[in-house]
């Protein structure tokens, strides 16, 4: 299960796999959280209790494809703009519980987000054929502008220690929120639901 060792300093790098973030072994072992509507958890047994934990650090973003997907690919700086948003759904959710740190130490627990199971195709371009990197602002409620189109995704990580590398819990959130009356799925509503589902997951920590 430890994923950890080798991105334990404060990422910004992005990957993109055809693979799981959560071994389906994993994924068995998810229960329903007790606090937070739509997302499951496992917490590893023997592992110190997050409220043990004062500070947090964001780490490495993922992407990981459905199989079914048309499109299995991101362009750089898109990519770079959902990872964006997702740090700072994360900050904005944390910092209201926990200190937000940039390096790991004691007391500090690490978190790594994947995007999973995400299928999508390419938006219609318009005359221009493409979205000038510029414009593409990288924040929850600005990521219309994206070339490709999200249909389906959920959202899995972990959250560990980072002097340790010991997994304190891993996480799925099933249920992706509409925040904007539309009933197709879009990145905002995955960087939304993020946010929502963090703040109340470590309000649960207290």
């Amino acid at each position: 299960m430890n994923r950890t060792l080798g991105i334990i300093l404060f990422a910004l790098s992005t990957t993109t796999s055809a693979a799981g973030f959560l071994e389906p072994m994993e994924l068995e072992k998810l229960t329903p959280h007790p606090d937070v509507e739509g997302v499951y958890r496992y917490l590893t047994p023997g592992a110190a209790a997050a409220s043990s934990y004062d500070k947090v650090i964001m780490g490495s973003v993922s992407f990981f494809f459905s199989e079914d997907s048309k499109v299995k690919s991101i362009e750089a700086d898109e990519m770079k703009a959902i990872s964006d948003a997702l740090k700072s759904a994360f900050v904005m959710a944390a910092s209201e519980y926990r200190s937000v740190v940039l390096s790991p130490g004691e007391g500090t627990a690490l978190v790594n987000l994947a995007i999973t199971d995400i299928n999508m195709q390419n938006k219609k371009r318009g005359l221009l054929g493409y979205t000038p990197i510029g414009l593409v602002v990288s924040t929850a409620g600005n990521l219309a502008g994206l070339r490709v189109e999200l249909r389906e995704a959920h959202i899995e990580g972990e959250l560990v220690d980072s002097v340790s590398g010991e997994v304190i819990s891993i996480f799925r959130v099933e249920e992706i929120t509409d925040i904007d009356g539309k009933k197709k799925m879009s990145w905002d509503d995955l960087v939304g639901t993020l946010q929502a589902s963090l703040t109340q997951a470590m309000a649960s920590w207290q």
